[in-house]
């Protein structure tokens, strides 16, 4: 399983109108995509300013073919005002799980 994840920081006070936009937003436009597992939104507990959008992929072609398809630049461009600062984009490949399900299916 390919994984892709966006760590962004947002303005004072805007957590909630994020969390909607990714809801109506970001959750339905990625069901549309070859290989999308899921889309996660995860709050940091301690610091509520901060948070992590990850995707999960089938495979690192299909997180590829999302990310050429221009998806993803419109969508963050829906949250650009609600950002403090630059987002950070990662890549990863799950190696090793406690599900082992996981590794044989992806």
């Amino acid at each position: 399983m390919f994984l892709r994840l966006t760590f962004f920081k947002v303005k004072s006070g805007k957590m909630d109108e994020l969390r909607q936009l990714y809801i109506n937003m970001v959750i339905p436009a990625h069901k549309n995509h070859r290989g999308n597992r899921f889309a996660h939104l995860l709050e940091r507990v301690d610091e509520g300013d901060q948070g992590i959008s990850i995707t999960a992929w089938d495979s690192r072609a299909d997180a590829e073919a999302y990310e050429k398809s221009g998806d993803y630049e419109k969508l963050l461009g829906h949250f650009n005002e609600l950002f403090q600062g630059p987002t950070r984009l990662e890549s990863y490949e799950i190696t090793a799980s406690s599900e082992p399900l996981l590794l044989r299916i992806f």
